[in-house]
């Protein structure tokens, strides 16, 4: 499960849900004109509403700060998702007329969220923004190549202020750094105190310095967050860095995603059956435009299949649309690669809105795949890959799936720096496999499907 959830985001969430709660108390008032406060609404209408509008806010990635809100793009994005999600009511109340509200007031409600969602959106920028979620100050604890890691990854976060380093070597710092070595253990709580520091990142693989231990331990009782990379690289971003892996860290951390509970074995392919089998009916018509188009569009077979590796490595044959010329899908000059002249006109169509992975649904129903789970590679790409990369055997624990954890977060790429940033994510899900984190995927996996971030 995610344990890390940005304040941000969660309080501009909360507002969401505290503005779609009261346009149902204010929408009978401005329609009928008569000040009467129910604060007790229909359970079932207010949670389906919500539940409704709070999944397309997401998708539509509207609790992102990558872009301003005032900006053109998050406007389109937010009026295309108030939308969509009103429709969507409209069909809910249409289907379950027992539920159903009236007409007048029903505008008037989907005319409140709009309105105050992004007004809510207004003034969380200029004023939570600006004056309540303040940079927090970072100390690095080593100066080495895992300290320069965190130094230029937390040079990208902007809501972080790394303010210097602490090691035992002041002389130690390497040459690309811009920031002093502010000392050794010794100062190190004077320092915490002196500039406000909120988080320490351990940045050293062995920490044998019992004094320094001593120094942290002291800090972190006053409060202080304290990480150590695998713990920053998990919580933080949502990945395992397989530079910090050790037998010995797998023995002593569970792996919820090999065990054998009711969920990974019967709840999760039930799950999948159920996504596969709609899926595939929902998309038929689609599927039968697609085969037409690549008849017209090349010469060969509509489908494509081929090897695949998956559970405890054991291979079965893959089926997607074909995307590719016949006979070139097995040479991997071009694997990954923005500009592949192995693909088709219809192909790169296809792959922009991921059509071509879904025959892969019948792999599913068959039992070689789940619907959640780490890419399926080819024998080729595996025996490089484990030659290369450290545990990239453990991706082969559980069963691949038509999507992921590392296929909504990481673009598509054959390299075996692609494969190591790719695995990070693998064992990030094989750990932390959970119905919550299976949700989260098939919600960023809508938005891929969309928006195509990440097609290729």
């Amino acid at each position: 499960m995610i344990r890390y959830i940005p304040k941000k985001k969660f309080f501009l969430l909360l507002g969401d849900i505290a503005i779609i709660y009261l346009a149902f108390i204010v929408a009978p008032i401005v329609r009928f004109r008569v000040f009467f406060i129910d604060l007790i609404q229909p359970v079932n209408e207010v949670v389906m509403v919500m539940t409704i509008y709070l999944i397309f806010y997401y998708i539509a990635d509207l609790y992102s700060f990558e872009n301003r809100f005032i900006s053109p793009r998050y406007i389109y994005r937010f009026l295309s998702a108030s939308a969509i999600a009103a429709g969507t009511v409209i069909l809910f109340f249409f289907f379950f007329p027992k539920h159903s509200i009236g007409r007048g007031i029903f505008i008037i409600h989907a005319i409140l969220i709009a309105f105050f969602t992004y007004i809510w959106r207004l003034m969380f920028e200029t004023i939570f923004k600006k004056y309540i979620f303040k940079q927090k100050n970072v100390i690095i604890i080593g100066t080495g190549t895992s300290g320069s890691q965190m130094y230029r990854i937390l040079q990208n976060d902007t809501t972080s202020r790394i303010v210097g380093f602490i090691d035992e070597d002041p002389k130690a710092i390497e040459p690309h750094h811009s920031l002093p070595v502010l000392g050794n253990h010794t100062i190190l709580e004077d320092i915490v105190e002196k500039e406000h520091i909120e988080t320490i990142i351990i940045a050293i693989k062995s920490l044998k310095n019992t004094e320094l231990l001593k120094s942290i331990v002291q800090c972190k009782i006053k409060g202080v967050n304290v990480y150590n990379i695998p713990s920053y690289f998990e919580e933080v971003l949502g990945k395992i860095d397989i530079d910090h892996l050790s037998d010995e860290w797998i023995v002593n951390i569970p792996l919820y995603g090999v065990k054998r509970g009711v969920y990974n074995r019967r709840v999760k392919r039930i799950i999948g059956i159920v996504f596969a089998t709609s899926i595939l009916l929902i998309t038929l018509p689609i599927l039968f435009i697609a085969i037409i188009a690549i008849k017209l569009d090349s010469t060969g077979p509509v489908f494509f299949r081929q090897k695949r590796i998956g559970l405890n490595r054991e291979p079965f044959e893959i089926l997607k649309l074909r995307t590719m010329k016949v006979g070139t899908e097995n040479d991997r000059r071009h694997a990954g690669k923005k500009e592949d002249p192995r693909i088709t006109r219809v192909g790169r169509m296809l792959r922009l809105f991921r059509i071509d992975e879904i025959p892969q649904l019948l792999n599913v129903l068959k039992g070689d795949m789940n619907f959640i789970g780490p890419r399926a590679l080819m024998l080729e790409e595996v025996e490089e890959f484990e030659k290369k990369i450290p545990y990239f055997s453990m991706r082969h624990s559980i069963k691949p799936g038509v999507t992921g954890w590392a296929q909504v977060n990481y673009p598509h790429g054959a390299t075996v720096k692609d494969a190591i940033e790719k695995l990070k994510y693998d064992l990030f899900y094989i750990k932390n496999l959970s119905p919550f984190l299976d949700f989260h995927i098939i919600l960023r996996t809508i938005r891929v499907v969309l928006f195509g971030k990440g097609a290729r």
